[in-house]
């Protein structure tokens, strides 16, 4: 599964050799990540609400309506979990990831899908003291649809999307957790160029 995204974002990424003049767009964007973890053998786990924020680029290719949009992310992901004495407890774990969509238009409707990688930033001592250890990298795909509204030389765009993590982020032999949330972020597009 690994092989077949890493070759769609390869393949992707081919596309920005047929990019049209002026046709970039630079996105700043904030929301929310309503964050839960899939945790085996573990049942009770309940979604908690963090911040994610970015920058996006988009880029128009030569085919009508699609566009490369590769992004660089601030990502607040877990989980609130039960402990062993009953008492629920937040698992935090923050993340730097890079989604590579592919971006498709229809008037101001869009719909968008690809590849993300994350780089672990911090895990809360909760966590740590809960699930163990994590692993530092997580993969995983993104998919969703979200409207561009003109407003001013730009777009507002509204962007809603589900997080499917692949990757199990556990350092702990026994035990498997991915990731899993719903991301919903506001943000401008701003043209570069004429």
């Amino acid at each position: 599964m690994k092989k077949l995204l890493l070759g769609v974002t390869f393949t992707l990424g081919l596309g920005l050799f047929q990019v049209h003049a002026q046709s970039i767009e630079i996105i700043p964007k904030a929301g929310i990540n309503i964050a839960k973890q899939a945790i085996k053998d573990v049942n009770g786990e309940k979604s908690k609400v963090g911040f994610q924020g970015g920058v996006g680029v988009n880029i128009h290719t030569k085919i009508a309506g699609f566009s490369i949009q590769p992004e660089l992310n601030f990502v607040q992901k877990g989980s609130e979990i039960n402990g062993k004495d009953g008492r629920k407890i937040d698992y935090n774990t923050s993340y730097l990831e890079l989604p590579v969509l592919a971006k498709y238009s229809i008037g101001p409707l869009f719909v968008n899908a690809g590849p993300a990688i994350g780089l672990r930033l911090s895990d809360s001592n909760k966590a740590k003291e809960a699930i163990g250890k994590t692993k530092s990298i997580d993969f995983g795909v993104q998919m969703g649809l979200g409207a561009a509204l003109p407003v001013g030389p730009g777009k507002v765009i509204v962007d809603g999307r589900y997080n499917l993590g692949l990757t199990n982020v556990s350092d702990v032999s026994n035990r498997n957790i991915k990731n899993r949330g719903i991301l919903v972020s506001l943000g401008y597009a701003i043209p570069l160029g004429n």
